[in-house]
């Protein structure tokens, strides 16, 4: 923290998904500290850890924009994938 590039534990991952330090949280990522934040903000609102199988989707697309109005979740990958063939609207 007392490092002049700290970003106050947030960065951008290669994919464009604004990740998180989170040590301790059960589903980090990248030596246990890390959490991407569209699923941290849908945590927050269902009230639960989520499970490594859901999925978290950004409807507008844009990887980092989290406005809770722009997520939407999926029970899993294969829903999601549904979503984006248009089987479901």
């Amino acid at each position: 923290e007392s490092n002049n590039g700290w970003k106050g534990g947030k960065s951008k991952d290669k994919k464009g998904y604004i990740r998180v330090r989170c040590e301790g949280h059960p589903n980090a990522y990248s030596c246990g500290e890390y959490v991407h934040e569209h699923r941290l903000i849908m945590e927050r609102k269902i009230g639960r850890f989520l499970h490594r199988y859901e999925v978290v989707h950004h409807i507008n697309e844009i990887k980092h924009d989290n406005r809770i109005e722009n997520l939407m979740l999926f029970p899993n990958n294969k829903e999601h994938l549904k979503f984006h063939a248009g089987a479901i609207k």
